[in-house]
């Protein structure tokens, strides 16, 4: 086809952009006569959409349009002519771009110099193309319509395209910041129920601590009043003992049986009398501990060594573990005789439990700083509603009279009097694990 297919108006002229800012719009020429390519590119050279110029790319069969298609990326509008190598070359190059090469963006706009060779309905229904014109009616005024149009498309699906893309973004990005808060606020809750554990774990060593005190200074004056009073009572029981045995005797020699009755209700009241003053005893003793503690003094000892020998005596086997760390000794300023008397209340309170005694471990561990004492034993276990009371002085659940109530919180004091600490874990029916921690340095 000659350069008369086309007719451009002189008096039509486009918006034009002399120094452009923008990236121009990469269009495609496609046709087999090189007047095309030439006259195309002079009547759009000053043409622009959205204050971007055009950037011409050419191609003179159906194999170079698709060579280009494949190497440049972003183009916008391919003006194709319908006749080229074959009748339908064109057509071909349709089809393989939007199925082969799978590009729907693009907008095609088929340009004919006979367009009675095929209907123009025809195609527009048989292929996806978005315009069918004649190069005859292709003015200048009319190009720039239908490059108008066409780009005016092609920036509608670059747009929708790009919003599709960012609203992925934003949805992956979305359950990434979800995921991320979530993870921040688990993180969050895990501080806060841990900080509250440890505000617990404060308020009730506090309370432990004010309630020992109290304890300590009621019991101390409990003990020192009672103790003076209990010695004059036991002194005149005795004594009202003795006087009884010899009354006994004395009614003997008479030969009068009258009153044997009378003397065997006495003699079983005192026995039961001597029971009682026995167990005020124990508590007065046991009370004691509140009253400066003993006079013992701290020494260094061989921590392993000490507790051995303390297991050797014991008339109840008592398997016993060493797990020093390395490099550490068993050397600790302590009261010896306080921390075995730790150790053996531990342990009683363990066969107590209904523990084998068998089954009754200590674990003895020298750390860098301190020593650790954990007596573990598989009895009966206590409840988690009591786990808080243990300590607590008189708190038992023996039968009155079988158990002071007074074990555990000895072992509290002595264990405080050497700046440590003592806690319990137990689980009904599977046995409970006291472990005291002391400092080495006292």
């Amino acid at each position: 086809m000659s350069n008369s297919s086309f007719s451009f108006l002189a008096s039509e002229s486009g918006h034009t952009l002399d120094n452009p800012k923008k990236a121009p719009w990469k269009i495609l020429l496609v046709d087999d006569e090189p007047e095309i390519h030439q006259v195309t590119k002079m009547a759009l050279s000053r043409f622009t959409y959205d204050d971007r110029a055009l950037e011409f790319h050419h191609a003179y069969s159906k194999a170079q349009a698709m060579e280009i298609l494949q190497d440049i990326e972003g183009i916008s509008v391919i003006l194709l002519d319908v006749i080229m190598e074959t009748d339908t070359a064109g057509l071909d190059c349709v089809r393989e771009i939007r199925h082969s090469l799978n590009n729907k963006d693009v907008r095609i706009i088929l340009r004919t110099g006979q367009p009675s060779t095929i209907p123009e309905h025809e195609v527009m229904l048989k292929y996806d193309i978005n315009d069918y014109k004649n190069k005859v009616d292709l003015t200048k005024s009319r190009l720039y319509i239908v490059m108008t149009s066409a780009l005016r498309a092609f920036e509608d699906i670059e747009r929708k395209a790009a919003l599709i893309s960012a609203l992925e973004d934003l949805n992956n990005n979305l359950e990434e910041r979800v995921a991320e808060r979530t993870s921040e606020l688990q993180l969050a809750n895990l501080e806060l129920i841990q900080a509250k554990q440890q505000i617990i774990a404060q308020q009730q060593s506090l309370l432990q601590s004010e309630k020992m005190a109290s304890v300590g200074q009621l019991a101390a004056g409990v003990a020192h009043e009672i103790n003076n009073p209990l010695g004059a009572i036991k002194c005149n029981f005795d004594v009202l003992s003795d006087y009884i045995r010899d009354f006994k005797v004395n009614l003997a020699r008479l030969g009068t049986s009258d009153v044997e009755l009378d003397i065997a209700e006495i003699t079983e009241i005192l026995d039961d009398t001597r029971v009682d003053l026995s167990r005020i005893e124990k508590i007065v003793k046991a009370l004691s501990i509140f009253n400066g503690l003993s006079g013992e003094k701290r020494a260094t000892i061989n921590l392993k060594k000490v507790i051995e020998q303390y297991a050797a005596d014991l008339k109840l086997p008592l398997s016993v573990k060493f797990l020093p760390e390395e490099g550490v000794c068993w050397e600790v300023l302590c009261c010896p005789g306080q921390i075995l008397q730790i150790v053996g209340i531990l342990h009683k309170n363990a066969v107590e439990a209904g523990s084998d005694i068998n089954e009754i471990e200590l674990e003895v561990t020298s750390c860098q700083n301190s020593i650790r004492l954990s007596v573990k034993d598989k009895g009966e276990g206590i409840e988690q509603s009591n786990l808080n009371r243990v300590f607590d002085p008189f708190y038992t659940t023996k039968p009155v009279g079988q158990n002071l109530g007074l074990g555990l919180t000895i072992a509290l004091v002595l264990t405080k009097h050497h700046n440590g600490e003592i806690k319990v874990e137990s689980e009904q029916g599977l046995g409970s694990s006291f472990e005291v921690c002391i400092p080495k340095e006292g």
